[in-house]
C-alpha cells in the first residue's frame, strides 16, 4: 500500500512511500527521520536519509518529529475520480494521532497523509539566537554602545588595512579605512539609520529561517563541506539499502494549483487547443476541474468500512463519495490498462506511474466517470441550495431592516 508522507512541514513536500501490512510508525516512517544508521538495528544500514537531505521544518526545529499524525480532511475529488489533499489539510481539527505500535494498514487509507510534529530545538534556539545578539550589540550606535568601534566593518577593515598598505601600497585606501573606523565618525542621524537596518535585517533572516525559506541542512561549516562532498555514486548499495528500509519512491503529490495547470495542459493538448476543447463543452471543466468533498466523505470514510462498503452504491443511493476497497482495486486495474497499452515503453510507464502518484488518473473508464458525473451533480444541487439560503437570509436581514425603520 502507498501511503503519503509530509516531509519539512510543506505542502508541496508530501512524498509517497510504500508499506507493508506489518509496518508500523516504528519500524518504518520514523526511519525516514532518523539521524542515527543505529536506530535501524540492520548492520546493513549505513546512512540516513537526513545525511543528504534536509527533512525539517526549520533550523529552529529538533531533526526528528516527536509525534505523528493523519489527516482526515475528506479530499478534493479530481475530474479522474482521485483524491488530491486540500490546503487545509493538517489543520488541528482534521488530525488524528497515530499509534506508533499499530500496523499502518489499519490506520490507514491507501494514499492517506501521515503529518509529523516537531518541536523546537531549545539549543539551536540559544546557540542561533545568541550570535545574533551578539552581532546586533556590536552594531550599536557609537553614542550609546559600551564598546564603541567593535562592529564587523571595522574589524575587517583593520584585517584589510595593512595588506592595503604592505601588498598594494594604497595610501588613499588606507587613509579613508582609518578615518572610517574612528569611534563618532558617522554622524548620529546616520549611526541610528544603520542601526535600524541592521535590525531589519536580522529580522529577516529570522523570517526566512522560521518560515523555511532558507532551511540549511546545517550551518556547521566542516559538515556541510562533507555533504557537498557526498559522493553517491561511490555509495550505491549503501543507498539501495537505506531506500529499500524506508520504501521511498520519490514522487510526491501535487496540490491543487499544480493539478489544476497540469490538467488544463493536458485537456487542451489532447483536443488540440482551447477551441476545440470550447467546442466540445469541456473548458469549464478544465479551466477549474474536480470538487471539495464534504464531512464524511474521501477520507473520513470509517476505516472499519473498506472491505464492506461500496463507493458505487452509496454514491447511487446517498450521493456521498467514500472510499471502499473495490473502489482502489478499480483505480489500480484502470492504471494497469494504461501501463499496457505503453507497449514496454518504459519511458512512458515511468510517467504514468508518477503522474498517478502526482494527480492520480487522467482517462478514466466509464465507471469512474460516472461515480465523478453523480458527484458533481449532487455538487451542484448544494450549491444552489446554499445560494438560496444565504438569498432567503439576506431578504430576511433587508425585511428586518425595514421594520425597524
Amino acid at each position: 500500500m502507498e501511503i503519503y508522507v509530509r516531509l519539512c512541514d510543506d505542502g508541496e513536500m508530501d512524498y509517497a512511500f510504500q508499506i507493508t501490512k506489518e509496518d508500523t510508525l516504528n519500524s518504518k516512517v520514523k526511519h525516514i527521520f532518523d539521524t542515527d544508521p543505529t536506530k535501524f538495528n540492520d548492520p546493513n544500514v549505513k546512512l540516513t536519509l537526513s545525511s543528504f537531505t534536509v527533512t525539517r521544518p526549520s533550523i529552529w526545529h529538533n531533526y526528528e518529529p516527536t509525534s505523528y499524525y493523519k489527516s482526515i480532511h475528506p479530499g478534493y475529488l479530481t475530474e479522474g475520480g482521485c483524491l488530491i489533499f486540500d490546503y487545509d489539510a493538517t489543520e488541528d481539527k482534521y488530525l488524528v494521532p497515530l499509534d506508533e505500535n499499530k500496523p499502518l494498514f489499519d490506520q490507514l487509507w491507501p494514499g492517506q497523509l501521515i503529518v509529523p510534529k516537531w518541536d523546537y530545538n531549545v539549543t539551536s534556539i540559544g546557540i542561533i539566537g545568541g550570535i545574533l545578539l551578539l552581532w546586533l550589540y556590536t552594531d550599536l550606535p557609537d553614542c550609546i554602545s559600551p564598546t564603541p568601534g567593535i562592529c564587523l566593518t571595522n574589524q575587517l577593515s583593520k584585517l584589510i588595512i595593512p595588506v592595503l598598505d604592505k601588498f598594494f601600497d594604497n595610501q588613499s585606501m588606507v587613509e579613508k579605512l582609518r578615518e572610517e573606523i574612528q569611534v563618532g565618525y558617522s554622524s548620529l542621524p546616520a549611526q541610528w539609520a544603520f542601526f535600524i537596518l541592521h535590525i531589519l535585517k536580522i529580522g529577516f533572516i529570522i523570517l526566512f529561517t522560521r518560515l523555511g525559506l532558507v532551511n540549511p541542512l546545517s550551518f556547521n561549516p566542516i559538515k556541510m563541506y562533507k555533504v557537498r562532498n557526498y559522493d553517491l555514486t561511490k555509495r550505491t548499495d549503501d543507498m539501495k539499502v537505506l531506500l529499500k528500509r524506508i520504501g521511498w519512491i520519490g514522487a510526491k503529490k501535487g496540490s491543487y494549483d499544480q493539478y489544476q495547470q497540469n490538467y488544463y495542459n493536458y485537456m487542451t493538448k489532447k483536443y488540440g487547443g482551447t477551441v476545440p476543447l470550447y467546442k466540445a463543452g469541456l473548458l469549464k471543466v478544465a479551466a477549474k476541474p474536480g470538487l471539495q468533498l464534504n464531512p464524511g466523505e474521501g477520507f473520513q470514510t470509517p476505516l472499519d468500512e473498506r472491505f464492506t462498503g461500496s463507493t458505487f452504491k452509496e454514491i447511487d443511493t446517498t450521493g456521498k463519495f467514500v472510499l471502499s476497497e473495490e473502489y482502489f482495486i478499480e483505480l489500480e486495474n484502470i492504471l494497469k490498462e494504461e501501463i499496457d497499452e505503453a507497449n514496454g515503453d518504459i519511458g512512458l510507464m515511468n510517467e504514468l506511474v508518477k503522474r498517478f502518484r502526482r494527480f492520480g488518473l487522467y482517462e478514466p473508464n466509464d465507471k469512474i466517470k460516472e461515480l465523478v458525473r453523480k458527484r458533481r451533480e449532487r455538487f451542484v444541487e448544494q450549491t444552489k441550495e446554499e445560494e438560496e439560503l444565504a438569498k432567503a437570509k439576506a431578504n430576511e436581514k433587508t425585511s428586518s431592516k425595514k421594520k425597524g425603520e
